[in-house]
C-alpha cells in the first residue's frame, strides 16, 4: 500500500505560499515552545485544534471536509473525485464559461473556493507527493481558487487526507445524515438586496439610542429601590418581578432584561446581606456611575454588551436549547454549553454580536441597509456550525444594537438594517483590535474603547438640564435629561407620568403622602420645589401640601435604632447630662424614652460605663431595610499563563518559522548526499543519479551527494557489521528522478534509497520521526499511524533505563498512551513519554 503524507510531511513540503496561508489562518496553533514545523503539526493533531478549525470554515468548505472525513472510512487516501462538486449556487461562473456544458470530469471536481479554505484550515491535504503535470478539472480548481502552476499541487491532487479528529466531531453514520445537515443546503446569497438610508435618519437614530440607552440603564436601577425585588432560591429575579419592572420603566421584557443584565454585570446591583430576605438592590458603584460623564455610561454599557455572554432569547423563554434553566441574573455560567452539538471555544451569543456588526460593515457603503432574512442566510453561509444563528436570536441582537444607536431601519422597513455611524466606527475598531477586543480577565476592568468614539458619543447627547417647569395641573416638565441629583429629590416627591428625553413627573397626594411618610416635613418639600422649578411653585401645590402635612402630624412614629426606655425619668435626665451621650445623637421623645440613629450595641456600651446596669430589650427586632447593597465582590480572575505567539509578534513568529523549514530542508539534503557518496564509493551503482533544478532555481545534485535547491530529504540507517543494513533518501529539485545505489561490505548489502522531489516545496516532508522530535512528535506520529493502520517500529526505554524495539500496528492514543497491537495479536500499551523513536515499517 502506498505510504501516504501525514500532515507533519505535508507541512515541510508545502509550497511556501501554502505554507505561509496555512499558519496566518491557523494563528491558535502558533506558540513560542513550537519554534519548528514537527512541533506546529503535533498542536494541530488534537481534537481541540480540529474543532477550532472547522469553526473557521464556510459551508462550501465544510462540505468538502465533511465528504473527505466520511469517504476516510474506507480508505484514509480519499480520491478527489469522491469530493462534493460545486453547487449550482455556488462555483458554477458565470457568462459563456456558466452556459457551457460540463464534462464529467468537471462535474466531480471540488469546489474550488472550498478545498482552498479547506487546507488553509489545517483540515485537508494532499495524500501523495505531486503529479508531474495536472489537467481537466484539477487545473480548473487551481485556476478558480487563484493558485499558479507553482503552488497548484494542493488544489490538483489526485487525492487528500483528512484531520483523524474531524470524524469524531462531524455526523458520520447514515442515520445521524438522514435528515440531511444544515450546510448541504446553505447557500451564498451575495450579492446583496440592500436599501439606501438617509443620512439624516442614521444621525437622528443613534443620537437617540445613545441618549436611551443612558437613561434606560439608570432608570431601571434606581427602581430597584422602589420595588421589593426579592432574590430566588435558585438565584436571579423572578418572572413576576421582571414584568413589574418592565411596566414600572415602560420597556418591552427583551430591553428590561438586557439593561439589568448589563447593570449587573457594571456591579450596579447586588443583593443585600439580609440573609432571611435577601433583595436586589442598587450598589455605591451607581450612584457614582450616574455622576460620571454620560458617554462614559454609554461606553461601559456597549462594553459589558460585547462581553457579558447573556443570552436575552433564553431568559425570555426561562430555559436553554439544552435544556438548563435559566432567570434573570441567574448563573451565566450556563452559556458556554447553551446550545447542544459541536463543541465551540467561547460562548456563541458573544460571537453573533460581533458577527453582525462585521456582516453589516463589509454590506456596503455607508447607508446601506440589508434584509434581515438576506442577513441571516449570509452568516449560516459563513459560519454553518454556529447554533446560534436561527432568526429568532438574529433578530434580539439587531433590537440591541438599534438600542444602542449602533444600527437603524429605513422608514417603513422595519426588517433592513444598516449601521449608523458609530455603529461603523465601532465594528471597524472591532476588527483593527480582533486579537484584544475579548473579554478582559477582570470584569472590573475599565473600557478599552477608544476615546475618538467616545468623543463622538458625547457630541450627540444633549446638555443635561437641572430644572423643571410646574405647571397648574401639578406636572413638572424636564425640557431635556436631567442630572442625577435633579432627577433623584424629584422622584422622592413625584411620580414619573412619561419617561424619555423629556420626562414628565406628576405630583399627586399619593406622592405627597409617601414622601412625608419617608421622613420629609412640608418645609423641606416646598424648598426642593422652589430650587428645581423654573417658573416657581404653584398656589395649588403649595395648598396641597401643607394640607397633607397637617393630616399626617396627628400620628407621628419616629425611626430609629435604639429606643432607651427608664422607670424614673430621673434617670433619663443623668444619661442626658452625661457628655457621652451626644455620641450617641439621643432624643428625647418622652420623659422616659429616648431614641437614638446609633446601634443598640454602641448605646449599652457608652451607657454601661457608668456603672448602669442595662436591660437589653426586644433583642429580635431588626433595622430597617437599607436602600443599598454592598457592591459585589467577585473573585480573583486566574492567572493564566500562555505560549502563544501575540498578535503583534505573529508575522515575525512565521518568518522564524519559515526559515527553520527552509534550514531543516538544506540540512536533510546534504545528509542525503554524504550518505549516498558513502555508500556509491564501497559497491556498484545502478539506476540513475539525481539532478535538476529546485524552485529555487540553478542548483544540481549528483551522485557525489552535493545537494542544493529547493529541499531535498534523506533518511538512513548505516551500515552494521557484515550483514547490516540500511536505507538512504535523496532528492533534487523539480526533476524527481530516482538513485538507488548497492555496496558490499562483507556479505551484507549496503542500502537502498529513493527520492521523491517536490516543486516549489521542501521533499524533507517524506522522512519519518526522529529521536529529536519529543513527545508531542511521537503523538503525532502515532496518531497518523493509527488513522491509516501503518505498521510502526518502537524503540522504548524500559523502567531501568534499558531500550527495547517493539514492532505493533498502532490503533490509538488515548491519554498520552499508545495503544495497539503486535504480529501475533498481543496487546501493546506503552507511555508515550518513553518511546525514544518511531520508524513506519
Amino acid at each position: 500500500m502506498r505510504e501516504t503524507l501525514s500532515f507533519a510531511a505535508w507541512l515541510a513540503a508545502a509550497p511556501q505560499s501554502w505554507f505561509l496561508r496555512i499558519a496566518r489562518t491557523r494563528t491558535d496553533l502558533l506558540r513560542t515552545d513550537a519554534p519548528d514545523v514537527r512541533r506546529l503539526a503535533a498542536l494541530a493533531a488534537s481534537r481541540t485544534a480540529a474543532a477550532a478549525g472547522l469553526e473557521m470554515l464556510s459551508a462550501d468548505a465544510l462540505r468538502v471536509v465533511h465528504r473527505a472525513a466520511v469517504q476516510s472510512r474506507i480508505a484514509p487516501a480519499v480520491p478527489r473525485e469522491k469530493l462534493p462538486a460545486p453547487s449550482p449556487a455556488s462555483g458554477a461562473g458565470t457568462g459563456a464559461e456558466a452556459s457551457a456544458p460540463a464534462s464529467a470530469q468537471d462535474r466531480a471536481a471540488p469546489e474550488p473556493a472550498g478545498l482552498a479554505r479547506a487546507v488553509e484550515a489545517g483540515l485537508l491535504w494532499p495524500a501523495f507527493p505531486p503529479e508531474t503535470s495536472s489537467t481537466g478539472s484539477a487545473a480548473k480548481s487551481a485556476s478558480a481558487a487563484g493558485a499558479s502552476s507553482e503552488d497548484s499541487w494542493p488544489l490538483t491532487a489526485a487525492a487528500y487526507r483528512v484531520h483523524p479528529e474531524v470524524p469524531a466531531l462531524l455526523p458520520m453514520t447514515a442515520a445521524s445524515r438522514a435528515d440531511g445537515l444544515a450546510w448541504d443546503s446553505a447557500r451564498d446569497p451575495r450579492p446583496l438586496t440592500t436599501d439606501s438610508v438617509s443620512a439624516s435618519l442614521l444621525l437622528n437614530a443613534q443620537a437617540a439610542g445613545a441618549a436611551g440607552a443612558v437613561s434606560r440603564a439608570l432608570d431601571a436601577t434606581a427602581e430597584f429601590a422602589r420595588h421589593e425585588i426579592s432574590q430566588l432560591v435558585s438565584g436571579g429575579v423572578g418572572k413576576r418581578d421582571a414584568q413589574t419592572l418592565a411596566r414600572a420603566v415602560d420597556l418591552s421584557p427583551g430591553r428590561l432584561i438586557l439593561t439589568v443584565e448589563l447593570a449587573h454585570r457594571l456591579g450596579w446591583l447586588s443583593v443585600s446581606t439580609d440573609p432571611s430576605d435577601p433583595v436586589w438592590l442598587p450598589t455605591p458603584a451607581y450612584d457614582s456611575a450616574a455622576a460620571t460623564a454620560r458617554e462614559e455610561i454609554w461606553a461601559q454599557l456597549v462594553w459589558a454588551w460585547l462581553t457579558h455572554p447573556v443570552d436575552v432569547v433564553h431568559v425570555l423563554a426561562g430555559t436553554t436549547p439544552a435544556g438548563e434553566r435559566v432567570h434573570l441574573l441567574g448563573r451565566d455560567d450556563h452559556s458556554r454549553s447553551a446550545f447542544p452539538g459541536f463543541p465551540v471555544a467561547a460562548p456563541q451569543i458573544l460571537r453573533l454580536r460581533r458577527l453582525v456588526l462585521s456582516a453589516l460593515l463589509h454590506a456596503g457603503e455607508p447607508g446601506t441597509a440589508v434584509q434581515q432574512e438576506e442577513l441571516l442566510a449570509l452568516l449560516i453561509w459563513e459560519h454553518p456550525l454556529l447554533a446560534v444563528l436561527t432568526e429568532e436570536e438574529l433578530a434580539q441582537v439587531l433590537d440591541e444594537t438599534e438600542s444602542f444607536g449602533l444600527t437603524a431601519s429605513p422608514l417603513g422597513r422595519a426588517r433592513s438594517h444598516a449601521l449608523t455611524p458609530l455603529g461603523r466606527t465601532l465594528a471597524t475598531w472591532l476588527e483593527e483590535h480582533a486579537h484584544t477586543a475579548h473579554e478582559p480577565e477582570d470584569p472590573d476592568a475599565a473600557t478599552p474603547l477608544p476615546t475618538s468614539l467616545l468623543a463622538e458619543v458625547a457630541a450627540l447627547l444633549p446638555p443635561l438640564e437641572s430644572t423643571v417647569t410646574l405647571q397648574s395641573d401639578l406636572t413638572a416638565v424636564a425640557a431635556g435629561p436631567l442630572e442625577h441629583t435633579a432627577q433623584t429629590r424629584l422622584e422622592a416627591l413625584a411620580e414619573i407620568d412619561t419617561r424619555g428625553q423629556g420626562t414628565v413627573f406628576r405630583i399627586t397626594d399619593d406622592s405627597i403622602a409617601a414622601a412625608l411618610r419617608a421622613g420629609r416635613d412640608a418645609p423641606s418639600l416646598l424648598q426642593d420645589l422652589t430650587e428645581l422649578s423654573s417658573t416657581g411653585v404653584p398656589s395649588t401645590l403649595t395648598h396641597m401640601i401643607e394640607s397633607q402635612a397637617s393630616r399626617l402630624n396627628r400620628v407621628r412614629v419616629a425611626a430609629a435604632r435604639s429606643v432607651i426606655v427608664v422607670d424614673d425619668p430621673a434617670d433619663l435626665d443623668v444619661i442626658f447630662d452625661d457628655p457621652a451621650s451626644a455620641a450617641t445623637g439621643m432624643r428625647r421623645l418622652s420623659p422616659t424614652v429616648a431614641v437614638s440613629p446609633a446601634p443598640a450595641d454602641r448605646v449599652t456600651a457608652l451607657v454601661e460605663t457608668e456603672d448602669r446596669p442595662v436591660l437589653r430589650a426586644d433583642t429580635e427586632a431588626e433595622s430597617g431595610r437599607p436602600d443599598r447593597a454592598p457592591v459585589p465582590v467577585r473573585p480573583a480572575p486566574p492567572v493564566t499563563r500562555t505560549t502563544r505567539v501575540p498578535a503583534d509578534r505573529v508575522e515575525e513568529h512565521i518568518d522564524r518559522l519559515e526559515r527553520t523549514r527552509s534550514a531543516a530542508a538544506s540540512r536533510s539534503g546534504a545528509a542525503a548526499g554524504r550518505a549516498g557518496k558513502g555508500r556509491a564509493g564501497e559497491g556498484r551503482t545502478s539506476g540513475t543519479g539525481a539532478s535538476g533544478a529546485g524552485a529555487s532555481g540553478g542548483a544540481a545534485a549528483r551522485g557525489d551527494g552535493d545537494a542544493r535547491g529547493a529541499g531535498t530529504t534523506a533518511r538512513g540507517d548505516g551500515a552494521r557489521g557484515g550483514a547490516g543494513r540500511g536505507s538512504g533518501t535523496g532528492g533534487t529539485g523539480a526533476a524527481g528522478q530516482a538513485t538507488r545505489s548497492r555496496g558490499a561490505t562483507g556479505a551484507g548489502a549496503a542500502g537502498q534509497g529513493a527520492a521523491t522531489s517536490v516543486p516549489g516545496g521542501n521533499a524533507a516532508a517524506v522522512s519519518a520521526v526522529g529521536a529529536e522530535t519529543g513527545t508531542a512528535g511521537v503523538l503525532a506520529e502515532l496518531s497518523e499511524a493509527a488513522a491509516v493502520k501503518a505498521e510502526v517500529e518502537l524503540i522504548a526505554a524500559g523502567s531501568d533505563g534499558s531500550l527495547r524495539r517493539i514492532r505493533m500496528l498502532p490503533e490509538g492514543v488515548r491519554a498520552g498512551r499508545v495503544l495497539g497491537r503486535t504480529s501475533a495479536g498481543t496487546a501493546v500499551r506503552i507511555a508515550a513519554s518513553r518511546v525514544v523513536e518511531v520508524r513506519r515499517v
